[in-house]
C-alpha cells in the first residue's frame, strides 16, 4: 500500500512540474562561418554562440549558410533556432533552405554575394507576427551594391512555423512595404500596446528617419522626420534602440578629403507615437566606422571606431561632454587585424564587437552598465573554430511588452491580471531532474535579479546573479539528494518561486 501511494504521488509530481515552459530565449544565439574551406586557423566552416549563461557557449555546427554582415535570426522560448536569414535566403532549424526561403533581395548585390551572404550590417530583422504567434516577419533590403550604397526597397517576407511539419515556409515574399531609397540598417521597438511594432530606416543621404508600424492589418507609414543635422555621406550604420525603447541611435561616417568624419546621433522615442525628439549629435572622431549600440540599462551608448570605442551617457544634456575613450586598439591580429567594426548587445548583458574583415576573435565589453573604463573592453577575447567575417545580428527587445498606465496600453490582455505584479514566467526544463536543467525567466526592465535554490530546510544549495535582460541559464547544481527544491529569483521589483524535484542519477 505504500509503496502504491508513493507511485501515484511521484506521477502527481510529474504531472504538476513537466507544465508547458515558458521560456524568453528568441534573441540567444549568433551564428557565424563566412566561407566554405576550413585553414591552418580554423578546423570547421561553421559555428554558433548561445548566451544562454552568465558566460556563452561555443559550439562548431555544419550548417550550410554562410554569414558576411547580413544576419536575422530567431529562436523559440526555449532558446532553440528557428530560422535565419543572411540575405539572399532563409535556413531552417536543420541548416538547410526553408521551403520557398529562396530568392529574397532581387537585384545584382544577391547574385554578387550569394556564396558568402549579403555584405549590409542590420539590414535583416525577425519580429514576431503581431497577433498570430504561429507566424514571423522577415524585413529585409538590398542594394546595387557594385554601383550604389543605397537601399530601394524595404521588403517584407512572412513565415509561418506551421507548415513542413514545424520546420516553417514562406507564404509571402519580397512584399515592398517602403520604397524610398534608404541608408543600410533597419531598427525595430514593440508598440506601447505591447502587440504592434515600430520600424525605423535611415533615408539616404538625409538626416531623414522614416517610420512604420506594422500590425495585424499591415505595415504603413507613419511619420517622417527630420532634424537640421548636416545630410549623412553614406554609410549609416546599426540603427538601434535601446532595450526599454526610450532611446535611439545611429552612426554615419562622412569622407572630408582623406579623413572620416565619425559621427554619433542619439534621439528619444515615444513607443505611443513613434515619434523622436531632443535629436543629439556629436563628432566622435576622424575614423571610419559602423557600430554603436546602447548599454543594457540604457545609460550609456557605445559608439565603435576602427581603433577606438568610446563611451556616452544618453541621461545628461552635455552629451558630448561626456564622451569617454574606453578602448583602443592594441594591435593584435587573428588572421587579419581585429580592429573595431560592428557590434550588438547579446542576451547575457554584454557587448560583442567584430572587425571589419575575417577574423576568429571577436571583442566583448564585459560590464557596459559600468562607467568609463570600468566597462573593461575584453579585446580579442572571444575565439571562435570559423571564421567571422564583420558579423554582427540584429535581435530587438523582444520582451519590452505594453508600457502600462500609458495612453495607448489600450488592447484587452486576456487571463493577465491589470495590476503592476511583474510576471516572471519561470519555466524549468526538464522537471523532474537530474539536478542539470534550464531556467527560464523573464526580468523586469532594466532590472538585474538573483537566483536562489532551496532545499526544503531553507537551506540555500545554489545561487548565482542575473544579469539585466537574461532570460535563460543551464543550471548543474551541486551534487545535492534527491528531492523537492524551491528556485526563486529576486530582483528589486519582487521575487517569483518555482519547484524543482530532483531525482536520481
Amino acid at each position: 500500500m505504500r509503496a502504491t501511494l508513493k507511485i501515484i504521488f511521484v506521477l502527481l509530481l510529474l504531472l504538476q512540474f513537466n507544465e508547458e515552459i515558458k521560456a524568453q530565449g528568441k534573441a540567444h544565439q549568433f551564428l557565424f562561418g563566412y566561407n566554405n574551406q576550413t585553414d591552418t586557423f580554423t578546423s570547421v566552416l561553421r559555428g554558433r554562440i548561445l548566451f544562454d549563461t552568465t558566460n556563452i557557449s561555443i559550439l562548431s555546427d555544419s550548417f550550410a549558410m554562410a554569414f558576411r554582415e547580413t544576419q536575422g535570426n530567431i529562436s523559440d522560448e526555449q532558446g532553440n533556432l528557428l530560422f535565419a536569414s543572411n540575405g539572399v535566403y532563409i535556413m531552417n532549424a536543420t541548416g538547410n533552405m526553408m521551403l520557398n526561403g529562396g530568392g529574397l533581395n532581387p537585384g545584382s548585390a544577391v547574385t554578387a554575394f550569394q556564396t558568402y551572404g549579403m555584405p549590409m550590417p542590420f539590414s535583416n530583422i525577425v519580429l514576431p507576427f503581431p497577433g498570430d504567434s504561429n507566424k514571423y516577419i522577415l524585413f529585409h533590403h538590398t542594394s546595387d551594391y557594385l554601383g550604389n550604397l543605397a537601399s530601394f526597397a524595404l521588403y517584407m517576407t512572412v513565415i509561418d512555423m506551421n507548415l513542413d511539419n514545424g520546420k516553417g515556409a514562406v507564404i509571402s515574399k519580397n512584399v515592398v512595404v517602403n520604397s524610398d531609397s534608404c541608408d543600410w540598417g533597419i531598427a525595430a521597438c514593440q508598440h506601447a500596446n505591447g502587440r504592434d511594432w515600430w520600424i525605423t530606416i535611415p533615408k539616404y543621404k538625409s538626416d531623414t528617419l522614416i517610420t512604420l508600424l506594422c500590425t495585424p492589418n499591415g505595415v504603413l507609414e507613419t511619420n517622417r522626420q527630420s532634424f537640421g543635422f548636416p545630410a549623412t555621406y553614406q554609410g549609416v550604420g546599426c540603427p538601434m534602440f535601446s532595450n526599454d525603447g526610450t532611446k535611439f541611435s545611429i552612426t554615419s561616417a562622412k569622407p572630408y578629403g582623406s579623413v572620416y568624419k565619425h559621427e554619433v546621433k542619439l534621439y528619444d522615442f515615444d513607443r505611443c507615437s513613434g515619434l523622436f525628439s531632443n535629436a543629439k549629435i556629436d563628432s566622435v572622431d576622424n575614423q571610419v566606422s559602423f557600430g554603436a549600440t546602447f548599454s543594457p540599462n540604457g545609460k550609456y551608448l557605445y559608439a565603435i571606431s576602427l581603433g577606438d570605442i568610446y563611451q556616452y551617457q544618453t541621461d545628461t544634456i552635455d552629451f558630448h561632454g561626456s564622451k569617454k575613450k574606453v578602448a583602443t586598439y592594441d594591435g593584435f591580429v587573428s588572421l587579419n587585424q581585429t580592429i573595431f567594426w560592428s557590434a550588438f548587445l547579446a542576451a547575457n548583458g554584454k557587448i560583442y564587437i567584430s572587425s571589419g574583415g575575417p577574423v576568429i576573435d571577436l571583442t566583448c565589453i564585459e560590464y557596459p552598465n559600468k562607467p568609463d573604463t570600468l566597462c573593461f573592453v575584453n579585446q580579442h577575447s572571444v575565439h571562435l573554430p570559423a571564421w567571422c567575417f564583420s558579423g554582427n545580428v540584429n535581435h530587438p527587445n523582444y520582451y519590452l511588452g505594453r508600457l502600462q498606465g500609458s495612453p495607448c496600453d489600450t488592447l484587452t490582455w486576456v487571463g493577465v491580471e491589470e495590476n503592476n505584479v511583474h510576471d516572471f514566467k519561470i519555466g524549468l526544463s526538464p522537471n523532474p531532474s537530474t539536478g542539470i536543467f534550464k531556467i527560464i525567466y523573464l526580468l523586469p526592465p532594466n532590472e538585474s535579479g538573483e537566483l536562489f535554490i532551496y532545499n526544503l530546510m531553507g537551506q540555500i544549495v545554489y545561487w548565482q546573479s542575473l544579469p539585466e535582460w537574461t532570460t535563460l541559464q543551464n543550471i548543474q547544481l551541486p551534487n545535492v539528494p534527491a528531492g523537492i527544491y524551491q528556485c526563486t529569483i529576486k530582483c528589486k521589483s519582487g521575487s517569483a518561486t518555482k519547484k524543482l524535484m530532483v531525482v536520481g542519477k
